[in-house]
């Protein structure tokens, strides 16, 4: 049964280009497509547009792409291959994913012909919310992971050139070898015809004079001593040949134990940033109640007027009452596409504070399209956060806001801080 291909898993293409890439691989294919996408781009620009080159059946980028992850895990597609039963290809993945391999073997089971459907839906959500859990990492550490594979690449390619290096130098010691072989056997072969050419002389001294063949013994002899010494010679030269040959192989067999000691480093690498994402999810609740406090306090201010009891406004240009009562959200509704939910009571008394209602649609994951719909006729203006929040809602968002002619504010993350900007910018602009 032939396996299937990207464009047969078109509603995968989202996680297979977002999991079985690195950044750096990312751009590089990107590249290849030509000027499709800007240098200058965003990753996640970078992203979209090659999840829909991945959905056209037959394209240029989706074939490239294709032979690349192939070739990538080419390993991990062997192996899993070669299990038919659905028990054991979850089984299979069950012990990959928890030893922290997730993106070949997502690969080889999205590849394969007989997984079933079930499967494959189970199997994308453990990487959906794996990938929201690595979104809500330390970038330092997802820094230090892109150089890390930017070293290993470098090294990788270094031993591969050592590799050529080495497989040339042994090409020329096996040739020269080669050479000191057959020159050997020449020597042998001479060695044998004077030893023939003896015995056919000791059978003249019976026919001829005694002088004369001693004569000539002696010169054989001058003859024989000089291929003898001259056989030592190359025979010599063989052996340190032989030496050095077996000084390579050595080297050789370091380079490898090098590389096996540098995949252990990353390995232990990988490991050590899996426990820090771990840790920033359990601390990411205090952080966000501690983070509200800070925004609220920013908002409430502390203004002359009020303490002294004097009317509001009075103190001022400056005075908080009146820049308060100036903000451009008063009486608005403010709807908040995506975002997480954990945090939607405080965005609303996030909005409270800038004296505006804040409705909330979760952007797809358990409420309607329809439902959208309803609350972007209700809201006077749109925040949408595009790290926490689905391709087809965002789309949604963008084509509405711009036919209805509603502000709509692209945040570039769900937190409270993010919001606050946000609303701040929409103030802004119903204040002129």
């Amino acid at each position: 049964m032939t396996r299937k291909t990207l464009w047969d898993n078109a509603d995968y293409a989202c996680p297979i280009v977002g999991t079985c890439l690195t950044v750096a691989e990312l751009r590089r294919i990107c590249r290849k497509c030509g000027d499709a996408v800007a240098e200058e781009a965003s990753d996640y620009e970078a992203h979209v547009f090659l999840v829909g080159q991945a959905k056209v059946a037959g394209g240029g980028p989706a074939k490239y792409l294709q032979r690349f992850l192939d070739k990538k895990y080419r390993r991990e597609l062997r192996t899993f291959l070669r299990e038919a039963d659905p028990a054991k290809l979850k089984r299979l993945w069950r012990e990959r994913a928890d030893a922290g391999d997730v993106p070949g073997p997502f690969w080889a089971m999205m590849c394969h012909p007989t997984a079933p459907e079930e499967l494959l839906r189970e199997i994308y959500g453990e990487v959906h919310m794996l990938s929201h859990r690595v979104g809500a990492a330390n970038r330092a550490e997802l820094s230090r992971l892109s150089w890390l594979e930017e070293k290993l690449a470098e090294a990788s390619a270094a031993l591969e050139e050592s590799k050529t290096v080495l497989r040339q130098a042994v090409a020329v010691w096996k040739g020269r070898c080669r050479e000191a072989m057959e020159a050997l056997a020449a020597e042998r072969g001479k060695r044998q015809a004077a030893e023939r050419e003896r015995i056919s002389l000791r059978e003249a001294i019976e026919n001829s004079a005694v002088a004369a063949v001693r004569r000539d013994r002696d010169i054989l002899a001058g003859q024989l001593r000089e291929k003898a010494a001259r056989l030592e010679s190359i025979e010599a030269e063989a052996g340190r040949q032989a030496l050095a040959l077996e000084r390579s192989h050595a080297a050789l067999t370091q380079a490898r134990q090098d590389l096996a000691d540098r995949d252990s480093e990353v390995e232990a690498l990988e490991a050590s940033l899996l426990v820090a994402l771990g840790d920033a999810a359990a601390a990411h609740a205090a952080h966000a109640e501690h983070h509200l406090d800070e925004v609220a306090g920013e908002l409430d201010g502390h203004c002359p007027c009020r303490e002294q009891g004097l009317p509001e406004g009075s103190c001022g240009q400056a005075c908080a009452c009146r820049a308060a009562g100036q903000t451009g959200l008063a009486g608005k509704r403010v709807l908040y596409v995506g975002g997480r939910c954990s945090l939607v009571a405080h965005y609303k008394l996030l909005a409270a504070k800038f004296g505006c209602e804040l409705l909330h649609h979760d952007g797809g994951r358990e409420q309607s399209a329809h439902r959208l719909w309803e609350l972007l006729g209700a809201a006077d203006a749109v925040v949408c956060p595009v790290d926490c929040v689905s391709h087809e809602a965002c789309s949604l968002v963008k084509q509405a806001c711009k036919g209805c002619l509603k502000p709509l504010v692209l945040a570039r993350s769900s937190g409270l801080s993010s919001l606050a900007r946000s609303l701040t910018e929409l103030g802004a602009g119903h204040a002129h």
